[in-house]
């Protein structure tokens, strides 16, 4: 580079040149508007139309805002007795806290593994020294008063 060279740094478009993808912190130009602002009347009911297949196609044995479907959970303590709680976060919010321990113990009483050296299968695996068991399993049947 000489001296009195004028040289300007690249221009940022927020796209990588490359792959075409928008780089972190790129906003989009449509950021905080209208679709009347940015979109013709025949664009806006073109892309009102996937709204009718959102609609059409949603699943029905499931909440609309998906995710997986809540599954009741049972507690059952060493003495015999039982509590049916909604879901398994509020088991976590009954016992303080450990949302994934109590899952993880409610799946491996389901499914009932085999210990390849005495045979046995383990239905007892206990988070906070209670034992966790989906409620549709019908195994915590066997293990209450």
């Amino acid at each position: 580079m000489s001296y009195g060279e004028l040289q300007l740094p690249p221009v940022y478009t927020g796209v990588n040149k490359k792959t075409g993808k928008f780089m972190k912190g790129h906003i989009p130009a449509n950021k905080g508007k209208k679709w009347s602002e940015y979109l013709s009347k025949s664009a806006q009911k073109r892309c009102a139309k996937g709204w009718k297949n959102l609609e059409l196609h949603r699943p029905t044995r499931r909440p609309d805002n998906a995710g997986r479907c809540r599954k009741p959970v049972v507690a059952v303590m060493d003495d015999g007795s039982w509590v049916v709680l909604p879901y398994i976060g509020a088991a976590a919010e009954w016992c303080g806290f450990g949302r994934h321990n109590i899952r993880r113990c409610c799946k491996l009483n389901h499914l009932r593994h085999v210990n390849k050296k005495t045979g046995a299968v383990n239905t007892d695996h206990k988070y906070l020294g209670i034992r966790w068991y989906y409620e549709s399993d019908d195994i915590w049947t066997e293990k209450i008063k």
